[in-house]
């Protein structure tokens, strides 16, 4: 009897220890939703288009005066299905959402604010209160909107958007500094390689400068180092430079000096041909001009001017 009670218990074990990672393999879902999601901390931009559908009961559906024969419910109030396109602005500040949407077929425009919790977004009409709830992340805006209960106005209906534009403006603001980085670094560069500093100092200024429009196998400037000098004849002579690139390989230059001046440096790509040094154009600086600029050069997609969408009135 022992021995059975023992060997019931070895497979009971067994069996937990297969379920085990089963049980704590993260789903399919979840792992979606963190791919789309935005993070916690993300501050910037988007853009959504999409449509809308549902019912809207206004205060009065036909005319004080003149009682519409279609509805014969108290005070006129009945349902008018209202639906069409929708365009929603959502801006992030963390948890913090704030946002703008027009639309057509009965939806007014309006303003939203309120707070997300990872992909779920819970908004509220900044004019009647009308809560707007769904997920919200860098794909669509998809939930429904639900009007409070004693407004004069219940608009009950259903939306679903796309993103089409994305404004990180933490991105924008690291391209900003490494453009003014860039900048700097090559006006550096171009003041040494005109300078009287020593052949060594100009010959490395000049080789790193000239990477700066090099569209692959960009140099690591931190690894340049001056490996050999060989005197060719009287008053000239050359200078070898190994480097390392981007992409893990290495590279090396040879400058040709003539009474302590650079005439050419032979690259390792084109062996064999002596060139001048190309001096590059600095990258064009964005502006800095807050959430603004969001639709400048810098955008990962320009919009077009908003469209003359008709619209009814809301409640009319």
């Amino acid at each position: 009897m022992l021995r059975i009670s023992f060997v019931a218990a070895l497979f009971i074990s067994s069996l937990a220890l297969v379920s085990a990672p089963a049980a704590a393999r993260p789903s399919d879902d979840a792992s979606a939703n963190r791919a789309d999601g935005l993070p916690d901390n993300f501050h910037g931009k988007v853009s959504y288009f999409g449509n809308h559908s549902g019912e809207l009961i206004a205060a009065r559906t036909g005319d004080a005066h003149k009682p519409s024969r279609d509805c014969v419910r108290p005070g006129q109030r009945c349902p008018v299905r209202v639906g069409g396109s929708l365009q929603v602005d959502l801006e992030f500040d963390g948890v913090v959402v704030r946002g703008t949407f027009r639309g057509s077929g009965g939806l007014r425009d309006s303003g939203l604010i309120g707070r997300r919790q990872g992909s779920q977004c819970r908004l509220f009409d900044l004019t009647d209160g009308s809560v707007w709830s769904g997920q919200c992340n860098r794909e669509g805006f998809v939930g429904t909107v639900k009007s409070v209960g004693g407004a004069a106005n219940q608009l009950t209906l259903s939306f679903e958007t796309v993103a089409t534009k994305t404004n990180d403006y933490a991105e924008r603001a690291r391209q900003r500094l490494a453009a003014l980085q860039t900048a700097r670094r090559i006006e550096f560069l171009r003041s040494v390689i005109a300078s009287t500093d020593s052949v060594d100092d100009r010959v490395l200024a000049s080789v790193e400068l000239d990477s700066y429009g090099w569209t692959y196998d960009r140099l690591r400037p931190e690894t340049l180092t001056i490996t050999r000098r060989t005197k060719l004849r009287r008053g000239t002579y050359q200078v070898e430079v190994e480097f390392d690139l981007l992409g893990g390989k290495k590279g090396w230059a040879i400058a040709r000096i003539a009474r302590d001046i650079i005439v050419c440096i032979e690259f390792w790509d084109y062996p064999g041909k002596c060139r001048a040094v190309k001096l590059p154009t600095p990258p064009a600086v964005p502006r800095d001009d807050g959430p603004e600029g969001e639709d400048g050069e810098h955008s990962s997609f320009i919009m077009p001017p908003p469209l003359a969408i008709p619209r009814a009135a809301y409640g009319a």
